[in-house]
């Protein structure tokens, strides 16, 4: 079936799919924190620290970013005219107060110097608009990034298959890898690199969002039929340098880390196997607690300008060759003091979720429909199992 730019389409028996899901994350939270006093997150567990930040939307040439988009993509002028680009979070200039999550991808804790994703999780509040009805806050919009491009489960139906393994057992999980061997090399890739500093790492949000919706967009269509939108996007934060002209800051790997990925890399780290390594935590509190401390990322947002660039699959990677990145944004995150002890807290009760935040902004894509059914039932047993009150956050909490 030949496909359509900017169009979303169903998985052969998707919401079938979303029942089996929903009961494996279920058994999966009973089997970790049934008899616990907290429960965590199912995945990207490891918080590392939560970290307040201010994004700033750019007064950015919309006509110059169409002008590029009309050249790389084939549209046709009503196609063109219907994309908005300064329209929910990107409006118009402004700055936002934000909290950051930064966290590793896994199912448990595990030490930092282990192969893994990365995550930054951004909470941008005092955000105004028609809100999504899966919104649990009123006026925060979620950006959840990770330090890959994509995503290495590649439908639903596959989701399914990989989490029901983790569920059973190690061996069970390795079997289904093994059975799936493009999606294992994507896992392995995905989580190669050792950064030398969550402050100094590029995050991309690997699944796309609408920009927009049609005058007779219908939420009940999706994961139905095919539902066509006047763009599509995917996200990057990009890190720079605090000062302008703002130069791109490259890649390091986090020193000592051999390159022989199955080495014992406590034994060339030079550390204890037994002690939890905590680089990323102990790194952020100790780099932001200089007084000149100032880390920034460009934030942008890159078109869907080929059908091949599947929305649907998220294992395929949006080649910036093909489309780049236009900023609109920048993130930045300042010296302060981070009290871990009286902060966890806070960071662990943090909701991030990509389906909250306005409508305009709406989560496309397989995998972003399963997240929307999957997040709330891990934030509800999370919150459930303390007895905890779900409390809107305005970037004026201190510790």
């Amino acid at each position: 079936m030949s496909k359509t730019l900017f169009t979303e389409y169903p998985e052969q028996d998707e919401r079938k799919y979303y029942d089996l899901v929903v009961e494996q994350v279920n058994l999966r939270m009973d089997n970790l924190y049934k008899d616990q006093e907290r429960a965590l997150r199912d995945t990207h567990t490891k918080s590392h620290a939560a970290v307040k930040g201010s994004l700033e939307i750019f007064d950015f040439d919309e006509d110059a970013i169409k002008r590029e988009l009309s050249q790389r993509a084939s549209l046709t002028s009503s196609q063109l005219n219907a994309i908005s680009l300064k329209q929910g979070l990107l409006s118009s200039p402004k700055q936002y107060p934000v909290w950051l999550r930064f966290a590793n991808g896994a199912f448990s804790i595990k030490n930092d110097y282990e192969s893994d994703t990365r995550s930054m999780a951004v909470k941008v509040m005092g955000v105004e608009g028609e809100r999504l009805e899966q919104s649990y806050e009123s006026k925060t919009q979620d950006i959840i990034v990770h330090n890959s491009e994509f995503f290495f489960v590649k439908t639903i139906r596959d989701y399914y298959g990989f989490f029901s393994a983790v569920v059973e057992s190690t061996e069970a999980t390795k079997k289904w890898l093994y059975r799936h061997p493009r999606q294992f090399l994507a896992l392995l890739k995905g989580t190669g690199g050792i950064t030398k500093s969550l402050l100094t790492q590029r995050y991309w949000s690997s699944s796309a969002s609408a920009l927009g919706l049609k005058p007779d967009f219908d939420p009940s269509q999706t994961s139905r039929v095919p539902v066509e939108y006047p763009a599509v996007i995917k996200c990057a934060f990009t890190p720079v340098s605090s000062q302008p002209p703002h130069n791109r800051i490259p890649f390091e790997p986090r020193p000592g880390i051999p390159k022989l990925p199955f080495s014992d890399r406590a034994k060339a780290l030079g550390l204890d196997p037994s002690q939890m390594d905590n680089y990323y935590r102990d790194d952020i509190i100790q780099s932001l607690a200089k007084p000149d401390a100032e880390y920034c990322w460009d934030f942008g947002i890159q078109f869907q300008t080929n059908p091949n660039m599947s929305i649907d699959d998220t294992t395929i990677t949006w080649k910036e060759s093909e489309s780049p990145f236009f900023t609109v944004g920048r993130l930045t995150v300042k010296h302060q003091i981070i009290n871990f002890e009286k902060q966890y807290d806070f960071c662990e009760n943090l909701r991030f979720s990509p389906w909250n935040g306005l409508a305009v902004h709406r989560p496309v894509g397989s995998i972003n429909r399963l997240r929307g059914v999957v997040y709330p039932v891990v934030a509800s047993y999370r919150y459930q199992k303390r007895g905890l009150v779900h409390n809107e956050p305005t970037g004026n909490e201190t510790f």
